[in-house]
């Protein structure tokens, strides 16, 4: 008889992981998303808070605006701070919810300015 709840509850437990494994209970790893312009490129890590990536051009200074178009918001561009040569961390909170989102990257260094649009969707 205890033989019996045991292997029940052992195929209840293999049941509830495959069910989370196949529905991605857990969620996935954000993944990097990159964008190119003329003077830079920059590979963005969608979570809060907001990593930037300069991977091509030398870079001093990041700041990150984001919309969100179907919602209508636009907040304010963040500063950005850089924790090492070619990485820069916001400085705060950059998506208030998930959904669609367009960041426009400013990067500042010895290529001059320019100003790099990336689109990204944010899970919350």
């Amino acid at each position: 008889m205890k033989r019996t709840y045991f292997l029940l509850a052992a195929c209840l437990l293999l049941s509830g992981v495959l069910f989370a494994v196949a529905t991605n209970w857990f969620g996935r790893a954000p993944e990097y998303v990159a964008a190119a312009g003329t003077r830079y490129t920059v590979s963005v890590l969608p979570v809060d808070p907001l990593e930037v990536r300069v991977t091509s051009g030398d870079a001093d200074t990041v700041t990150v605006a984001a919309v969100m178009p179907s919602m209508g918001h636009a907040l304010p561009p963040v500063d950005t701070v850089q924790t090492e040569p070619g990485r820069f961390v916001a400085a705060e909170e950059v998506f208030v919810m998930g959904g669609e989102w367009e960041l426009s990257i400013t990067v500042s260094g010895t290529g001059g300015q320019e100003v790099i649009t990336v689109s990204t969707v944010v899970d919350r």
